[in-house]
């Protein structure tokens, strides 16, 4: 998957509120529904073109696109079931 492609992807999802965490707003989209083959693409590019971000003690691939920062929890991806999205603060990319 190209960026082009990522792109075309992530708009064409269902973004879900998470309501359990409202004090670090975010949306996420699940595995469940959708082409497995491409939301696995959409998985590795995120981890191949992304950054480390540190959210408490943790690290996450990221990466930013159209105005969000995109990552997903850094399961093996036979495990990975969502891709979380938040809205970048500042200047975006």
């Amino acid at each position: 998957m190209d960026y082009e492609g990522f792109i075309k992807f992530i708009n064409s999802r269902k973004w879900i509120f998470a309501k359990t965490m409202p004090r670090n707003p975010h949306e996420y989209t699940l595995r469940k529904g959708v082409d497995d083959k491409e939301f696995v693409e959409a998985v590795i590019f995120i981890r191949q073109n992304g950054y480390q971000d540190r959210f408490y003690r943790k690290f996450y691939t990221c990466f930013n696109a159209e105005g969000y920062k995109y990552w997903t929890m850094g399961d093996p991806l036979d495990q990975t079931i969502l891709i979380n999205r938040a809205k970048l603060k500042g200047k975006t990319v």
